[in-house]
């Protein structure tokens, strides 16, 4: 609880506020990136989308409500997400890698009235390139500050969801 599942149920709840039925992609299938899946999931999202570089977590991603999930820098790969989500790009796009070119990926395949939230910070200096005439209609760039997540108060609700089997952590830790 100490990080990803506070910061990754943050995310989804606090700052891109997810609404049921909206289609959701998520750059970034670590612990942070599983664990929003996993809260996008049980704010009924869908479809949700996965890019990673590693095959065995977009399997594991499936595991907690990934509907699709594709391997980044991979051919189309934008034709092939927007086939998913619509052509006009996910409701919410989350990026967790802090990469400069996959954050300016997230924010191209974002919907002209949707969310793109930033969790991954780029090193300083890396600047990103952006069209910004969205910004100023609907569309949404932010970043989280680990998710607006207020422990104390939710750490209980998430553990009131796993005892009631709506919420699972078993193999989220692959290594120490």
């Amino acid at each position: 609880f100490g990080c990803a599942v506070t910061t990754a149920f943050g995310v989804v709840n606090n700052d891109a506020q997810i609404k049921v039925g909206q289609s959701v992609l998520v750059f970034g299938v670590g612990g942070v990136g599983i664990n929003i899946i996993q809260a996008a999931n049980l704010v009924s999202a869908t479809p949700i989308v996965g890019v990673d570089l590693i095959e065995h977590k977009l399997k594991m991603g499936k595991k907690f409500g990934l509907t699709h999930g594709f391997i980044g820098g991979e051919s189309e790969l934008k034709n092939k997400i927007c086939n998913i989500v619509g052509s006009r790009g996910a409701d919410v796009v989350i990026e967790t890698t802090g990469n400069s070119r996959v954050i300016e990926q997230a924010y191209d395949l974002t919907h002209p009235d949707g969310k793109t939230i930033l969790v991954g910070v780029p090193n300083k200096g890396d600047n990103i390139s952006i069209y910004s005439l969205p910004l100023h209609f609907n569309k949404i760039l932010t970043g989280s500050h680990g998710g607006d997540s207020v422990p104390d108060i939710e750490i209980p609700r998430y553990i009131r969801l796993i005892e009631s089997g709506k919420m699972n952590l078993d193999g989220l830790i692959t290594h120490e």
